[in-house]
């Protein structure tokens, strides 16, 4: 059951298990973006796949669906089992920067443009992605991210899902830059359907692995999920 403190990080859980998850060999982390008020398709991905992660992180525009999530999960027992004891999160440009979490008390959440994490010891960059441009490519967010020093770079804004394994040049040796965005859980564009993903990361990142899932709803209103395989490429809208 995820604690509903906000760190000093600005994560959501525990300070044991925000403290975690740094240091481990392995972290799966669930990657969802673009929600859009949308609050049930978020619930049954959480419900299906969150006791399967360490962490969940969401890229912005949807953020109400977050908070109402993360209170369901404080007053139903059975659905806080299954979500993740870390959340973090970044303000897309449709969301507030501060929210409330109404339990049985008020918990004032910040809520931030980017946050750079450490996960199984590598640097995630985290942020909604508009200010960068990358409705026209990833190529000044790619360049923000090697400026910050990070491995890994997730987003979202596009609504359509891609990964991108960059090449850069780290003093003097050569190394990689992972791109992501999950595309969108509900509105999708670019003639994707809607979509998330679960990640490995892992220290070795010879090891990471990216899982994509496609959300079919079936004409009662029920959804279902379907492994497919990871977008590639760098995709642009204009």
């Amino acid at each position: 059951m995820i604690e509903l403190t906000q760190q000093e990080n600005l994560a959501i859980g525990s300070f044991e298990a925000v403290s975690s998850i740094p240091a481990k060999e392995l972290a799966k982390a669930l990657v969802i973006s673009d929600s859009h008020g949308n609050i049930r398709v978020m619930q049954a991905i959480i419900k299906n796949f969150g006791h399967l992660c360490d962490l969940l992180c969401f890229c912005g525009d949807g953020l109400l669906d977050l908070v109402e999530t993360l209170e369901l999960g404080f007053f139903d027992k059975d659905f806080g089992c299954h979500i993740p004891p870390v959340v973090y999160f970044v303000r897309g440009n449709g969301d507030n920067s501060r929210a409330t979490i109404f339990t049985d008390k008020r918990i004032p959440v910040t809520v931030p443009e980017f946050q750079e994490i450490e996960i199984a010891g590598k640097k995630l960059f985290l942020t909604h992605g508009h200010r960068y441009g990358v409705y026209y490519g990833i190529k000044d967010l790619r360049a923000e991210a090697i400026n910050r020093g990070m491995d890994l770079a997730w987003y979202g804004h596009t609504h359509v899902p891609n990964s991108v394994r960059s090449h850069v040049t780290r003093n003097g040796r050569n190394d990689f830059l992972g791109i992501l965005n999950p595309g969108s859980c509900s509105e999708a564009r670019g003639g994707m359907p809607n979509t998330f993903a679960i990640v490995d990361v892992h220290r070795d990142e010879e090891k990471n692995v990216c899982h994509y899932y496609r959300i079919i709803q079936d004409r009662f209103g029920d959804y279902t999920f379907e492994e497919m395989p990871t977008p590639r490429g760098e995709i642009k809208l204009f």
